[in-house]
């Protein structure tokens, strides 16, 4: 895995991503949440949830939660406020992916689009 070079690192340190996370709670029920993490935390935020039972908040911020699948009133609101576009979702499944985005969201940002 690729390490960031210093200007993608402090891009990264200034981003926030936000992010849907569907799971299941201790009880076996399907529940999601909506975070805003950072976008040089997202590796290690996606090794966390790889090692089985993890907390959420303790990467980033829950912004929405809750059981089963967002209704459309959250939905429409994380759309409204945040920008989310719930089309166009990319699936951070591994570390690497995690990485690879937080490289890409730095390029862009710095005028280094490919």
């Amino acid at each position: 895995m690729s390490k960031l070079s210093r200007t993608e690192q402090i891009i990264a340190e200034k981003t926030v991503c936000i992010l849907l996370v569907r799971g299941e709670n201790l009880e076996g029920e399907r529940i999601f949440a909506y975070m805003a993490v950072r976008a040089d935390k997202l590796e290690s935020f996606i090794e966390a949830q790889k090692s089985g039972t993890f907390y959420p908040e303790e990467y980033g911020i829950v912004i929405e939660a809750g059981v089963g699948e967002p209704s459309g009133e959250v939905k429409e609101k994380m759309t409204k406020e945040y920008g989310f576009n719930h089309d166009a979702m990319l699936d951070v499944n591994t570390p690497e992916n995690a990485n690879n985005i937080a490289s890409n969201i730095s390029s862009y940002v710095a005028g280094k689009k490919e």
